[in-house]
């Protein structure tokens, strides 16, 4: 009798539903990411050259290709989550058909069509080192270690290369090829007819008149070949080599300017008009590497660590544009505040925080940090963000209500912590963690006073553990809380030491500092990468020998392969699956124990095999993947369950089918949730059960359970939860 009345009501309501079809289709689409998609996160800052056309600058950085708009100031990345085949970027070029070329550090080429937005990849030259891209006519002249190559851009080939050594620029003057190399300078005629002879070509040494035989640049100008080195500029005047000029300075980079010869030197950027005065323009800048022109002749330089140099004539000095993005590409520590916001450790460029839309940059450069060097990052119950540095203590950041953010240093001035032997003022902070109560956990390691883990509460109160109340190590490395209060410590001399201070860290009395791991109980290393303790009871310890675990007082190695031995971190997420950060790549274990799948850069989208660290956004299902050359994310089905299913969300509204990649997503799911969409007539088209839900959302495809597209027309889906709870909602199909 139940069932009836439930199938009586339900057709009811989905007949009802036929008349605010209308009002279903003025509802507003949710963009969202797919699961599975990633999305590259890099630094941009180290820029290597600049070229430009129109409004359009170009940019090869360490990070990928930039593209800004010198009208609007917009700019886009490039990175391998974009299409390039990898983020590490040595030169760029901008050839007739507007085609941007840019050559990765492996010696792979990527060529950008604007027409079709896409990148191609050319790996004719993998391996080689390419220090230059100089388009000419149908082909590109490209510099390498070993001499130039020309490839053929209408028949994607190499034609032939001309062996002439270590060619660092190389210029089209006239019917003549001149190469400024690493041992001096070659010239040859466009005429010869084998330039792959050796006597194709003229080499200018200083004992011809060169100044330096190492030249970085050529450059006609009047009539006359110019040449950077280090130091001065030579110059060729067409038969002879005549006085240097600038001698006193290097010479990076040689460009036209306004009817001047500008150079960009180790002192500042400088112009020689027609006369042959040269004068040094604006303000002292010496960090330039390359310079370009755009189409108003205002001057723009590419700036290792900041990013661009802007001028235009008439001002006193360079507007400096530094493109947002983290400070660097190493990632140390990853950790997300209770606003969403992710923040990231880098042990060569401070503090980063990322909002979703622009990146706040804390470090020793901007003098909001005394160091550089951080290791860990930890978010108390008042959301302020641990910092643990190499050599400077803790920075604690505060936020307040109108996102001002104030820097506290912990540190050995007040005898909270303690520095090293030689220097008390050199505090090693390696690991932080907050444990159930929500202290605060912190490794103290090379501490002097032995001292080397510490716990703080929320009133300031202290404690300390030392080497003498049993711990193993001065060098404590890693810390993983188990669901009993256990504190796990691994070092990097002496395993892994358990402290049981019995949940109450400042009463010593009941503490127990006789467990731990070493070698006699079959830990394969005494070095200690990481620990993380999982849902089931399970701790899980990265060595540089491979991964292991323990439960329930034995000490395992598991069943399923990881992608490489030499293990960094583990970290565990809100569905209990396993994510092992190796130097080869990534490993998920899900939650099943037997599932795991590999990621490296050579199956994925991965920005770097090397993995130091991990975050997770428990709302959004995105995993953070920090490494030693960016930052990734990968879009997951790994959310935290919502508390009930007073917040369901149906969306997009209307979900118009247009076939494969269409999804309708249901979310806010409580735990062991299953949805059904119903057809307007009552009857089930779809079931996804529980087992196939991962997080707090799921996904329907528009088919039914034959794989059938279903037809346009009203739906309801229907979550139900194990316990007996469940909500409906509404959603107009719409097949074009």
């Amino acid at each position: 009798m139940r069932n009836e009345q439930t199938s009586s009501t339900l057709t009811i309501r989905l007949r009802l539903m036929q008349t605010f079809f209308l009002l279903v289709l003025i509802f507003t689409p949710r963009v969202q990411a797919a699961v599975g998609d990633w999305k590259t996160y890099t630094s941009v800052r180290n820029m290597r050259q600049v070229i430009c056309r129109d409004s359009l600058l170009w940019g090869a950085t360490s990070g990928g290709v930039i593209q800004y708009n010198v009208l609007r100031g917009t700019l886009v990345t490039y990175t391998n989550s974009e299409g390039l085949a990898g983020n590490d970027v040595a030169a760029i070029a901008l050839d007739h058909r507007g085609r941007v070329w840019a050559a990765l550090s492996n010696g792979n080429l990527n060529l950008y069509s604007p027409a079709s937005k896409t990148w191609t990849l050319i790996t004719d030259y993998n391996g080689y080192q390419i220090q230059e891209l100089y388009p000419h006519v149908d082909s590109i002249l490209v510099c390498l270690s070993i001499g130039i190559s020309l490839f053929n851009s209408r028949r994607w080939e190499v034609k032939e290369t001309y062996k002439i050594g270590d060619v660092r620029r190389v210029a089209v003057v006239g019917r003549e090829i001149w190469a400024a190399c690493k041992d001096g300078v070659r010239r040859a005629s466009l005429d010869f007819p084998n330039l792959m002879a050796p006597n194709a070509w003229t080499r200018y040494t200083t004992a011809d008149g060169l100044m330096q035989n190492e030249a970085f640049a050529v450059q006609d100008f009047n009539g006359r070949i110019y040449v950077a080195g280090k130091p001065g500029v030579s110059v060729f005047d067409g038969v002879q080599w005549l006085p240097a000029e600038l001698p006193e300075f290097s010479v990076f980079d040689l460009t036209l300017w306004r009817d001047k010869l500008l150079a960009v030197t180790g002192d500042g950027i400088w112009v020689r008009d027609a006369s042959g005065m040269w004068s040094r323009l604006a303000n002292w800048l010496n960090s330039a590497q390359r310079a370009t022109v755009d189409q108003n002749q205002a001057i723009w330089l590419a700036l290792p660590e900041i990013g661009l140099g802007y001028y235009q004539q008439g001002a006193t000095q360079w507007t400096l544009i530094t493109p947002d993005g983290p400070a660097d590409n190493k990632f140390s520590a990853l950790a997300f505040d209770r606003n969403g916001h992710l923040w990231t450790a880098s042990p060569s460029a401070g503090i980063s925080r990322f909002d979703g839309k622009q990146w706040r940059i804390f470090s020793l450069a901007n003098k909001k940090l005394p160091t550089n060097d951080f290791r860990d990052l930890a978010v108390d119950n008042r959301n302020r963000v641990w910092a643990a540095s190499w050599g400077s203590g803790v920075a604690v950041f505060a936020t307040d209500d109108r996102d001002s953010i104030t820097v506290t240093m912990i540190n050995s001035s007040d005898k909270r912590l303690s520095g090293i032997s030689n220097d008390p003022n050199y505090v090693v902070v390696t690991g932080i963690e907050k444990d159930q109560q929500g202290n605060l956990w912190l490794l103290n390691s090379h501490a002097a006073d032995r001292r080397v883990v510490a716990v703080t509460d929320s009133l300031d109160q202290w404690q300390y553990f030392s080497t003498f109340d049993g711990l193993r190590s001065l060098y404590p490395t890693a810390l993983a809380i188990d669901a009993n209060g256990r504190k796990w410590i691994g070092s990097t001399d002496a395993g892994i030491s358990v402290l049981d201070d019995n949940n109450t860290p400042f009463i010593k009395a009941d503490d127990d500092l006789t467990q731990g791991l070493s070698s006699q109980d079959n830990l394969i290393s005494l070095s200690i990468a990481g620990l993380a303790a999982d849902q089931d009871g399970l701790i899980w310890i990265a060595t540089p020998l491979g991964l292991q675990y323990w439960y329930n007082g034995q000490l395992k190695h598991p069943h399923f392969n990881i992608i490489n031995e030499n293990v960094h971190c583990v970290a565990v997420d809100v569905r209990n699956n396993k994510w092992i950060g190796t130097a080869g790549g990534l490993t998920v274990l899900e939650s099943d124990g037997f599932t795991n799948r590999h990621y490296s850069t050579s199956n994925s989208a991965l920005v770097s095999d090397f993995i130091t660290c991990f975050a997770f956004d428990e709302k959004l299902g995105y995993a953070f993947i920090g490494t030693t050359n960016g930052l990734s994310r990968l879009e997951t089905p790994y959310t935290k369950p919502a508390e009930d299913l007073s917040q369901l969300n149906g969306y997009p509204n209307p979900f118009v089918l247009t076939g494969p990649g269409s999804h309708f997503y249901v979310e806010n799911l409580a735990e062991k949730s299953s949805l059904r969409i119903y057809t307007p007539e009552g009857y089930l088209v779809r079931h996804i059960p529980q087992a196939k839900i991962l997080g707090s959302r799921v996904s329907w495809d528009g088919r039914n359970d034959r794989g059938e597209y279903v037809a346009s027309g009203v739906y309801v889906y229907l979550v139900s939860t194990e316990d007996g709870r469940s909500r409906a909602g509404k959603v107009a199909v719409i097949r074009p």
